[in-house]
């Protein structure tokens, strides 16, 4: 058994796997009376429980999960190991890999909710945006902060990796350079799920048809307005 805490234990005191369970059930996560003591179990979780992508993987016990690698790659890898091949559509495996999928996809986006937060009014979580996506110095206003994150080109998914692989969030010159990169990687994040916050609502961009470069007499690319649909 893994020596991490169980997230749905820690958040809940109950897990649908029970003695199955990968990762442990600590009874220790206990609140204090005295105010000034007091450690509620969410806190306590935020540096030793279970991420919501580590409990997706716990479902897949055949699966040898690295939790320090990049999400997407390992689910990829899994997808190739249990032979879920996206050609064999109507299959019994095919089947297996949509719901697998489907899961994946809350999982990626609830992790981006427990690191960044929700709530898109809220400066902590802007300023660690911009901390992480290398903007210096860091603005002291929610709007400046805003400003400084919509002018970067960055993968969402990489905003995710980056907190378990401690690899740094790469910054795109364009929104055409971070498409190619998005595709190339295959770290797609997914768009209109039900567990995303404000927050992370705004961040979403357009990456798989982003705005065409053109070019101007003087030789500079320019990026070409998109058309309203």
């Amino acid at each position: 058994m893994s020596s991490r805490v169980c997230y749905s234990y820690s958040q809940t005191a109950s897990c649908r796997f029970g003695s199955q369970c990968r990762f442990a059930h600590d009874e220790g996560f206990e609140v204090a009376n005295d105010s000034n003591r007091r450690e509620t179990m969410h806190e306590r979780s935020q540096t030793y429980a279970q991420t919501p992508l580590d409990t997706f993987f716990a479902t897949f016990p055949k699966f040898e999960y690295d939790s320090s690698a990049s999400a997407p790659l390992e689910f990829y890898r899994m997808c190739d190991e249990f032979g879920w091949n996206r050609e064999n559509r109507g299959d019994r495996e095919n089947r297996e890999r949509e719901q697998a999928s489907r899961d994946f996809k809350d999982a990626l986006v609830k992790q981006f909710n427990d690191i960044y937060g929700t709530d898109v009014n809220d400066l902590t979580s802007w300023r660690t945006l911009c901390q992480i996506v290398h903007v210096s110095p860091i603005p002291d206003t929610l709007e400046s902060c805003r400003e400084a994150v919509k002018a970067t080109h960055v993968n969402i998914v990489d905003l995710v990796d980056t907190k378990t692989t401690g690899e740094p969030v790469t910054v795109f010159v364009s929104e055409v350079d971070l498409s190619q990169y998005t595709i190339t990687t295959g770290k797609f994040f997914p768009r209109d799920n039900a567990y995303a916050g404000g927050l992370l609502r705004y961040l979403l961009r357009r990456i798989i048809n982003p705005r065409r470069e053109r070019v101007s007499r003087s030789g500079n690319k320019m990026q070409s307005r998109r058309r309203r649909r």
